[in-house]
């Protein structure tokens, strides 16, 4: 796993631990908001093929955690980060939600989020 997968694999591990969102566009949201704030974080084609692609390119890293056991989609419809997962070191998981908590920081929920990612996405 490249340096780049396994910050974008910590930053979505962040949000699923910050937020707990029942949906995956927090998550697609949240990281666009970061990687606005964050010049060394980008996803591929973000910017050059829309949002719908974001959702894409995240949903694949997301079946990928859910398959690894890194996260779990839970009976309530929660994605949470699985207790026994030894893909992300509690260093790296720490440094990620410390970096969501930061670059979030001004959002109350994940609706806040959201609106916020749309918002700046459309007038990109």
């Amino acid at each position: 796993m490249g340096e780049q997968d396994l910050k974008i694999n910590s930053y979505i591990a962040g949000l699923v631990h910050k937020f707990l969102p029942k949906h995956e566009e927090t998550i697609h949201s949240g990281l666009f908001l970061m990687s606005s704030k964050q010049k060394d974080f980008n996803i591929f084609d973000w910017y050059f093929n829309g949002y719908s692609v974001i959702s894409e390119t995240v949903s694949s890293y997301l079946r990928h955690m859910c398959c690894n056991k890194t996260v779990e989609f839970t009976n309530n419809g929660i994605y949470s980060l699985a207790e026994n997962q030894t893909i992300i070191s509690s260093e790296e998981l720490d440094h990620a939600i410390k970096q969501v908590e930061n670059s979030l920081l001004d959002y109350k929920s994940s609706i806040d989020i959201i609106r916020e990612a749309e918002k700046l996405f459309s007038s990109a």
